[in-house]
């Protein structure tokens, strides 16, 4: 019997970080030497978020100068790794196969993502496009193309990340070809949820060939909008073996999946069943076959099952404290400042900071922050600016928030400046606008105000500032341009407020596993969501100036992801008051279209949910449109 130790690394990458990535990558070899492999994720030498520095020369040039000094430390065991590699006319999205300090071949990707937040074939080429050898930069050739690399008793083969959601896989002819091990290197990043499908369609892919699927992921926030969750998987015969963290604040993690290469031949030798189409076996015959030194074996490994759990609510919490950890680390700034105003959503955000040093903390030891030069209880700074339109409970939610979170608070008041400002439009209107005639405009100028005052605090702080729009305001234009829309990053304009509010109430309840229970909260989530910018007596609410959120979110949900028509943007049994669904559907549809301006210009965000509405990473829209059947 031969033994092997497959290891999958899931990595924290930065984009043209060469020097970063490449000790990152070597440390993690290092790290896993008893391992016969080891698998790095799909374009981790470069970074997946180059965007349009794909085209640079020096980009391809400097991925190929870090593989050959990773090459240098693959003596007794099998890396491979990805990188871009251009190849005249084309640029390719390679995985490359290094063993004993050579490299064994290159593997391009087949499949391109282009959906969603993906634009891959805007830089590169698909690996049809590939000849059977590339001519390297130093002017060797090295077998380039579809591959199977064979020993005596193991063979693998590749898929990188896109390659493994499409329905012809190239999993499929490497089995038929002989591969008992599919390796699939990725960048897929994070969604709620998404973990769980990426599981089922791995173990399915795994039960349908009767064989082995080691999957490698990137972590973290690469390059600012995407987080990546890591969450490595090693599947055997349908069943998921080995499950990695996911969202970890550490560098890198490793998981290990022992293959016993008798047992999986055995296996599949009993259970495997051939497609039975000319397609699969000519292509399977076709691929070129690359024999390589045995892979390093081992007397005894432990097979022991390890499944991370995790929920909605956690992974949300993971995965945007962690997008907002990294934010700050690789901006290089002191932390964050936030108007801090006593309602949910800036609420949220002190919360994920807070998590965000907490999981720090637990992962990468106490004194870490500490050691990059930041305290952490200045890592978030808060104010909370009012007006005569703002209740006393805002003011004091706000204060009793950022004191229980252990963060530097402050208060005061904008009247004076919106006051003046007044004045001085009055003199050149030769009016004074009043609550009946110019509601908007008095509405407006309170959250612009507050602007420039915050951008001053976070200036002198050495800080970013966070916006705290979520993603059902971004839908329908609820910010003020300039105001609250204001900011560095939107760490919430990925999901929905019914889904914030949802998890600030896990929060309370003492239900997330790494943020306490926050007492502040409860009157928080008893109030009724406000902007408090009309006067007082007019009790405002988000809700009367909108729709119920809950119906915000189904009809956004419908036109945006469904792609509904929106003369049909809702069954009758998706919401019970009818009239109110009509209403709505209407005021949906007129904000939607005019929104776009706004959407164009709000800070970057996360994306965190199964779709967004980023315009850069999400969801394209004209600026100009009038939806008219």
């Amino acid at each position: 019997m031969s033994f092997y130790r497959c290891t999958a690394v899931s990595l924290k990458t930065t984009a043209l970080d060469f020097k970063g990535n490449r000790e990152k990558i070597l440390a993690a070899i290092e790290a896993n030497g008893n391992s016969s492999l080891i698998l790095f994720p799909e374009l981790c030498i470069s970074g997946y978020g180059c965007e349009d520095t794909f085209y640079f020369p020096w980009v391809w040039e400097q991925s190929w100068k870090s593989l050959l000094e990773i090459a240098k430390a693959t003596s007794g065991k099998t890396v491979i790794i990805g990188l871009p590699f251009f190849q005249s006319p084309y640029l390719f999205n390679v995985s490359a196969v290094l063993q004993n300090g050579q490299i064994l071949g290159l593997v391009p990707k087949q499949n391109l993502a282009q959906t969603g937040v993906h634009y891959e074939n805007r830089w590169f080429t698909k690996g049809e496009e590939s000849r059977n050898y590339a001519i390297t930069p130093d002017g060797s050739e090295v077998p380039f193309g579809s591959l199977l690399f064979e020993s005596p008793d193991f063979n693998f083969g590749i898929e990188i990340c896109e390659d493994s959601w499409v329905q012809t896989r190239p999993g499929q002819y490497l089995v038929e070809a002989g591969a008992d091990l599919i390796l699939s290197p990725g960048a897929s990043h994070f969604a709620l949820g998404k973990q769980e499908i990426r599981k089922k369609m791995f173990s399915e892919s795994s039960r349908n060939s009767s064989t082995a699927i080691l999957y490698a992921n990137l972590d973290g926030n690469e390059s600012g909008r995407l987080i990546f969750e890591g969450g490595c998987m090693g599947i055997v015969d349908g069943n998921v073996k080995q499950e990695g963290p996911k969202l970890h604040f550490t560098d890198f993690e490793s998981t290990h999946l022992d293959l016993d290469s008798t047992q999986l031949r055995s296996n599949r030798a009993r259970n495997f069943r051939s497609s039975g189409t000319r397609e699969f076996r000519s292509r399977g015959k076709g691929l070129q076959r690359i024999e390589i030194h045995p892979l390093k074996s081992q007397k005894d490994f432990n097979n022991g099952v390890q499944v991370s759990k995790s929920d909605l609510f956690q992974d949300f919490t993971r995965a945007t404290s962690l997008g907002l950890f990294d934010y700050l680390i690789k901006s290089k700034t002191k932390g964050y400042t936030l108007s801090l105003s006593g309602g949910a959503d800036s609420a949220a955000c002190a919360l994920l900071v807070k998590a965000g040093i907490l999981f720090s903390g637990k992962e990468l030891g106490p004194k870490y922050i500490e050691s990059l030069g930041l305290d952490p209880k200045n890592l978030l700074f808060t104010l909370f600016q009012g007006t005569e339109n703002n209740s006393e409970q805002t003011k004091n939610s706000a204060k009793q928030l950022s004191e229980e979170l252990g963060f530097t608070h402050a208060e005061i008041t904008v009247d004076s400046e919106v006051k003046s400002m007044l004045e001085k439009i009055s003199s050149v209107k030769g009016l004074i606008p009043n609550w009946k005639e110019h509601n908007l405009a008095l509405q407006n100028i309170q959250a612009r105000v507050r602007s420039p005052l915050i951008w001053l605090l976070a200036n002198l702080n050495g800080h970013l500032l966070l916006s705290t729009g979520n993603r059902s305001e971004a839908s329908v234009g609820y910010t003020t341009m300039d105001g609250d829309s204001s900011g560095s990053v939107a760490p919430l304009t990925g999901v929905s407020k019914e889904f914030l509010l949802s998890w600030l109430k896990n929060v309370y309840e003492g239900k997330d596993l790494i943020l306490p229970k926050i007492n502040a909260l409860e009157g928080i989530l008893n109030s009724k969501p406000t902007a408090e910018l009309k006067p007082l007596s007019e009790k405002q609410e988000d809700e009367k100036d909108l729709m119920p959120y809950s119906l915000l979110q189904k009809l956004e949900r419908n036109f945006v992801f469904l792609g509904k028509s929106p003369d049909n943007l809702l069954e009758s049994q998706e919401w019970s008051d009818q009239k109110e669904a009509e209403e709505g559907k209407k005021k949906f549809l007129k904000l939607f279209s005019a929104s776009q301006w706004k959407r164009e210009r709000l800070p970057p965000s996360f994306h965190l949910d199964e779709y967004g509405l980023d315009p850069k990473s999400s969801f394209r829209f004209p600026i100009l449109s009038d939806i008219n059947f």
